[in-house]
């Protein structure tokens, strides 16, 4: 059975309009190795939780963190108020994947501004082991 990671819709928006619009991005790893160009994405991250972050640069940081990138968790991922989860289709290492926003066909973020124009709420990562897809939805489907 999948495990769904759901992110706010109008959070996760923010990110991908800071990541499609900045000058510079932080590449990844596979980017880095190749020497390619790295274009906007959101990351995904297991690490102390499961949030996105935008890879632009400047990064864009929590205003009452200072210093700290601003970072949207997956609901009930959040350590600070949900304490440490693990579940086996996430793996046990610690990763950043780029989830990039402007690749064609189906850009991700002309699907994230189709979503919110026709209501949804959520992006749904639903992830397996070694794989993961996503979709939108109004609201999340609680296990």
């Amino acid at each position: 059975m999948a495990l769904h990671l759901y992110f706010p819709l109008p959070e996760t928006l923010r990110l991908a309009e800071h990541a499609v619009t900045a000058s510079e991005h932080i590449p990844s790893l596979t980017e880095t190795e190749f020497g390619v160009a790295c274009p906007g994405a959101l990351e995904w991250v297991h690490d102390d939780g499961v949030y996105l972050m935008s890879n632009g640069l400047p990064r864009l940081t929590e205003p009452e963190r200072p210093g700290a990138n601003l970072t949207v968790y997956a609901l009930g991922w959040d350590p600070r108020l949900d304490g440490r989860r693990t579940d086996p289709d996430l793996g046990g290492d610690d990763f950043v994947e780029h989830l990039h926003l402007t690749e064609k066909p189906g850009a991700l973020i002309e699907e994230l501004h189709g979503a919110r124009a026709a209501g949804y709420q959520w992006l749904d990562l639903m992830v397996e082991t070694g794989t993961f897809t996503y979709r939108f939805t109004r609201t999340p489907r609680l296990a």
